[in-house]
């Protein structure tokens, strides 16, 4: 056995594509400096250094990935503004630029319907998978796919209610594969009922466990991830997932 001290856990790198996160929130920790995306007068996207949520969906969704995994770095890339939508063009910019600057995970709240977006998402998404990025995007949970969740090199996660916080159940062969917890952390004095919801928070539970997979194995790839998550699904809902929290 070596001498001297352990050595400490390599600080795994996350995306968050959303609509910012505000730094100074109390549940927000290992921030860097982020980019957000916006568009000229022609539509192209075009960057900024402003990262401010204005929503505070970004900052709840990075709230829970620190929680699940509190040794991981995360950078904001807004997209969304005053509301929760934005233009494909927009989303594109910040998954290639995401891809670009090599983060390990990438985190997506959203998700696009239609055959038309299919193709380069696919293209987009396959890129990512050869880099050795993992990609975890957010779905509803229904028959008609929604992409890049529904891309088999993608782990897709919807929310369900009956799931706890420590709950992760896999879904074999489904196009969407995992379900967790949909909310993201609670706020004193304010209702879960009466605050955000939904399949981005049970993704945001999802990359949480993934950085803290990767952080115990740096390196391994994206499928290897996705079975370490297999195997520490829920057997039923009983079941607990592995969680690490400071």
């Amino acid at each position: 056995m070596p001498d001297g001290p352990p050595s400490a856990k390599p600080a795994i790198r996350v995306a968050i594509i959303d609509s910012g996160v505000n730094a100074g929130h109390p549940h927000v920790g290992n921030l860097t400096d982020g980019v957000g995306f916006d568009a000229d007068a022609r539509g192209n996207p075009v960057m900024s250094d402003d990262v401010a949520d204005r929503i505070g969906h970004g900052t709840a969704i990075a709230g829970v990935i620190h929680w699940r995994a509190p040794t991981a770095s995360l950078c904001p890339v807004r997209i969304f503004h005053d509301k929760l939508a934005a233009p494909a063009s927009r989303l594109f910019a910040a998954l290639e630029w995401a891809i670009d600057h090599r983060f390990n995970i990438i985190h997506l709240s959203l998700g696009l319907r239609g055959e038309r977006f299919q193709q380069p998402l696919l293209e987009i998404c396959r890129r990512a998978a050869r880099e050795n990025i993992l990609m975890v995007a957010a779905a509803r949970a229904g028959e008609e796919p929604v992409y890049p969740a529904a891309v088999d090199t993608v782990i897709g996660v919807h929310g369900f209610s009956e799931c706890r916080e420590d709950d992760l159940i896999h879904h074999p062969g489904s196009p969407v594969e995992f379900s967790a917890h949909p909310h993201p952390r609670p706020l004193p004095g304010l209702s879960r009922h009466l605050n955000f919801r939904g399949a981005s928070f049970a993704a945001a539970h999802v990359a949480g466990m993934a950085a803290d997979i990767l952080s115990e194995e740096p390196g391994i790839s994206p499928r290897t991830v996705r079975r370490r998550l297999v195997d520490i699904r829920s057997s039923g809902s009983a079941a607990r997932a592995r969680r690490t929290r400071p």
